[in-house]
């Protein structure tokens, strides 16, 4: 027996007198194969790394590689196939070759030799041949798959993220030359990927839950506690954040808060500490005419100038515009990748409608957000008793179904494009109300309280008898 025998486990390869060719050739082959796989697996990474800026400068570029590159990034599917199947294959020959190898290179004696040592030292109470097993599979096993996890796939990920427009230009000759060898199979499978995804979404249509559903399945997980009901209005409200657009919870026009271009500068701080907003809006002659946006925060160190002071050179000329149409969804994505905080709400003839703010965005989720400057309470209604409310004309109709306990559409077939309760009284009136003019609508009666001279105030609003809990969608 060798004094040491695990210190033997590269002689038979690199120590002995006479090299072992097969031993030697099977070692270089299983680092080149380890080599692919790494270079491989980088460009998976590499390439799906690519941002649309960089996909822009590759259509600009005329180099033959560029537009190999650029053929590539616009398969994305064949090519992460072509990909996923090479690796598959380098890793299959990596785990067989390294089999052979190491029985080559570790007969069955020296490990032999290793269990009696190990059983000797360690004092194990087993046999050789379980010492002798455990030994295969560590090195088999173990270490194989850890070798080609670390070197193959991890390691060249991180790399080639670093770089990854170099690493994908150095990779795409070979990755050419690879999509046409296994095109075939490359092809088959994104077929059936296809194939697979057509099938579960047509599962997924015929199975369609409702919101409706979706809000019965979430009251049954109350339990009557306040937290508990606090976490089912956040879940609905999430729930139907995809179906609000602008115009539901923007603020409208007459309640704008904006900058006359021709403000003194006196004026403007005012209006800064009556409001406490950050952006104001500023518009030339109207407000359909908006010339650009005032940042509060861009007027520090100017607080003590005087009432000359052009103001007007701060103003931004960038400004977002939505219709009112668009879903808060799709300008909340707008607003993150922008990095705006505010946009203007125009309707179909261009003419401003709105304004609309990210934190009215988030209320619709997590309700509302006061900050230092909002007032404790909410001013815009007041309740009478159980069933007798007073709100302000422009109350909008989907606060107003909140506050009494009603689904939010149950009005929905008689207010039009109305979206404040002075917008439905007009809709179904037709005309202009007189001070104390009743109207019924679906068992709610409104009463006017109050005229501008071209806005509705106050309204009364009587609940049905039969409760607000009962009342639903008709």
């Amino acid at each position: 027996m060798d004094p040491d025998p695990l210190s033997g486990l590269f002689y038979p390869v690199f120590l002995s007198a006479q090299p072992d060719g097969f031993a030697i050739l099977g070692a270089l082959l299983l680092l080149a194969l380890l080599f692919v796989s790494a270079l491989v697996s980088g460009s998976e990474i590499a390439f799906f790394s690519f941002q649309p800026a960089d996909i822009s400068d590759l259509e600009q570029a005329n180099d033959r590689k560029s537009k190999r590159m650029l053929n590539l990034i616009r398969a994305p599917r064949l090519l992460l196939a072509t990909i996923l199947i090479t690796n598959n294959l380098v890793n299959v020959a990596i785990v067989v070759l390294s089999e052979l190898y190491l029985r080559r290179v570790l007969p069955q004696e020296r490990m032999q030799q290793w269990a009696y040592y190990i059983i000797d030292r360690l004092q194990w109470n087993l046999t050789v041949w379980q010492v002798v097993e455990a030994l295969n599979f560590a090195i088999a096993v173990i270490g194989v798959t850890f070798i080609l996890v670390l070197v193959g796939e991890v390691m060249p990920k991180v790399l080639a993220y670093a770089d990854y427009k170099k690493f994908a230009r150095r990779m795409t000759p070979l990755l050419h030359l690879l999509r046409k060898l296994f095109y075939g199979p490359a092809l088959l499978l994104v077929r059936w990927g296809h194939a697979i995804e057509k099938r579960l979404a047509t599962q997924i249509s015929n199975n369609d839950i409702s919101k409706e559903d979706i809000d019965k399945a979430i009251d049954l997980t109350t339990h009557g506690t306040t937290a508990a009901e606090e976490e089912a209005g956040l879940l609905k409200s999430i729930v139907k954040f995809g179906d609000i657009t602008v115009k539901e919870i923007m603020q409208p026009r007459i309640d704008i808060k904006a900058l006359d271009w021709d403000m003194a500068y006196d004026e403007v701080l005012d209006l800064i500490k009556e409001t406490g907003f950050s952006r104001f809006p500023v518009f030339k002659e109207n407000i359909d005419n908006i010339h650009g946006m005032l940042y509060v925060k861009d007027l520090i160190g100017f607080f003590r100038e005087k009432p000359g002071f052009k103001w007007q050179n701060l103003v931004r000329k960038e400004v977002k515009y939505v219709p009112d149409s668009k879903l808060i969804v799709d300008l909340l994505k707008e607003f993150k990748i922008e990095r705006v905080h505010m946009a203007i709400v125009i309707d179909e003839y261009g003419a401003t409608e709105g304004l609309v703010t990210l934190e009215d965005i988030m209320e619709e989720v997590v309700g509302d957000i006061q900050d230092e400057f909002d007032e404790d309470e909410d001013v815009d209604y007041r309740k009478i008793n159980d069933y007798i409310y007073v709100f302000d004309g422009k109350t909008l109709i989907s606060e107003f179904c909140k506050i009494v306990n009603i689904d939010p559409d149950y009005f929905d077939n008689v207010r039009d494009e109305a979206d404040s309760l002075a917008g439905m009284i007009l809709e179904v009136n037709g005309d202009f109300p007189k001070k104390g003019t009743e109207i019924e609508i679906k068992g709610f009666k409104f009463k006017v309280l109050s005229m501008g001279k071209r806005r509705i105030g106050e309204i009364r609003v009587t609940l049905p008898h039969q409760g607000k809990e009962k009342t639903s969608a008709a």
